[in-house]
């Protein structure tokens, strides 16, 4: 079923995805949208995502190598009741090995699906928690600036990763802008180690 859902006309997906786990969430958006079942797939797999969170040893267990398909379907059944789509599309990972992907997949299927209702989101990656009011700047100069374009609301999201020294990584869709102090110290550092070994 999932597989001759998929050889129809494919379904416009709103963002490109790459990758093992962009690939199958973009197949599982095409199969879910011919059939109108995108927020019945969206519900299922948020309802996976919350078992895998809540047991992580399942999330274990469905990755293993040793348990066989037949046991690996049985314990998808046990999660709960499914779309048909969301069933036949976890029988397809079933068979090509994949579930160990399964948390990466729900995660760019729900990219899809925010990109579906014109929602981006953009994660601003700086060496100290930013104020709303950065984060606010940051927004501003996105979508004023032009970079972000056809969208009705955007999230930005803030990480704290100290080892970038200072400044900030932008990141949405396939555009990373990178002014942290660590990627300028690594240019700094290879001018330095060219012109030395020359």
């Amino acid at each position: 079923m999932f597989r001759q859902s998929l050889n129809v006309a494919k379904a416009q997906v709103p963002i490109a995805l790459f990758g093992i786990d962009g690939k199958y969430a973009t197949a599982l958006f095409q199969a879910a949208a011919k059939t109108n079942a995108l927020a019945a797939v969206e519900s299922d797999l948020n309802n996976i995502e919350q078992r895998l969170s809540k047991n992580t040893r399942l999330e274990e267990v469905l990755s293993s190598p040793l348990l066989n398909k037949t046991a690996k379907e049985e314990l998808i059944d046990s999660l709960g009741k499914k779309s048909e789509i969301t069933t036949h599309f976890f029988k397809t990972l079933i068979e090509n090995n994949r579930l160990n992907e399964t948390r990466s997949i729900i995660t760019a299927y729900k990219s899809l699906m925010e990109a579906e209702r014109g929602i981006v989101s953009v994660t601003v990656t700086s060496a100290n928690c930013l104020a709303g009011k950065d984060l606010k700047d940051v927004k501003d100069s996105l979508t004023k600036g032009g970079l972000i374009k056809n969208y009705k609301e955007v999230n930005v999201v803030n990480k704290v990763n100290p080892s970038i020294l200072g400044g900030m990584v932008v990141e949405f869709g396939d555009y990373t802008i990178d002014m942290s102090v660590s990627s300028r110290l690594a240019k700094l550092e290879k001018l330095l180690t060219d012109s030395i070994s020359v």
